[in-house]
């Protein structure tokens, strides 16, 4: 009995821990080295949710924040982690108190339901997935109203390259016969390239078989900058609007080199 007590005594200690000045600063310095790239260096988000808007879809408790950072969230580019007991305390403490934090974002001006039908014309689903609907050739907008700010949004439609996640990196094969073939970039290593095209092609290609591969350094999205002012809010509006739930798909990534 008194191992027990003692082992929950400890446990305790390390929650308390946790939660002082010293403990948050080194959950922030944690969050810093593997979370900011995606979840933003001011916790405001940017290509991944914002974490101090106080929604969290998989859950706030300690617990459920624990496991999505321990095991990844199936079907998205959130992948696991591995860290000590007491560093993930820290983190996942850190996370908790940037809760609610951010101020109350303003709803997105716009009609929706116009956005929508801006949507559906300039062909967005010939690359993206609304629930059941569209392709997976780029990022999946379920619930990407949930998960980006409007501002980060307007941006990703009118100059796409400015943030290029790594899943969605293009790359063109040259084939001897002077054929280009663009696509997202699955693989590559030093005997071939792997990618998979708009039609949702996977190809292969041995290297000492092709001309060139080329990196792409540029967005395959091309930028929505010609868009009224009128049809890119009506667009941010329906976008914002999208907050439904994220149908799991592959499994998850597990995150390498990174501590």
């Amino acid at each position: 009995m008194r191992i027990v007590v003692v082992a929950v005594l400890l446990l305790c200690s390390a929650a308390a821990w946790a939660q002082t000045e010293t403990g948050l600063a080194a959950g922030k310095a944690t969050f810093r080295s593997n979370c900011a790239f995606c979840h933003g260096l001011t916790r405001g988000g940017g290509r991944r949710p914002a974490l101090s808007s106080g929604r969290f879809v998989h859950g706030a408790t300690p617990d459920d924040i624990k496991n999505v950072i321990r095991n990844g969230v199936p079907g998205t580019t959130m992948p696991s982690f591995e860290f000590a007991s007491d560093e993930l305390d820290e983190l996942v403490a850190y996370v908790r108190s940037l809760s609610g934090s951010a101020p109350k974002a303003a709803p997105v001006a716009g009609d929706p339901v116009k956005g929508r039908q801006v949507y559906e014309r300039s062909g967005c689903s010939g690359c993206h997935r609304i629930g059941m609907e569209g392709s997976v050739y780029g990022p999946e907008l379920t619930r990407i109203g949930a998960g980006r700010s409007s501002e980060y949004l307007r941006e990703s439609i009118v100059n796409p390259s400015a943030d290029i996640p790594e899943e969605y990196a293009g790359v063109t094969v040259v084939t001897h016969d002077g054929q280009r073939i663009t696509g997202v970039r699955i693989n590559e290593d030093s005997f071939t390239v792997q990618l998979r095209d708009a039609s949702q092609n996977f190809r292969m290609f041995q290297r000492n078989e092709v001309q060139q591969v080329i990196q792409e350094t540029k967005s395959l999205m091309p930028p929505y900058s010609s868009l009224s002012k009128d049809d890119l809010q009506n667009l941010l509006a329906y976008l914002d609007s999208l907050r439904g739930d994220l149908k799991a798909g592959a499994g998850v990534k597990k995150a390498e080199g990174i501590r």
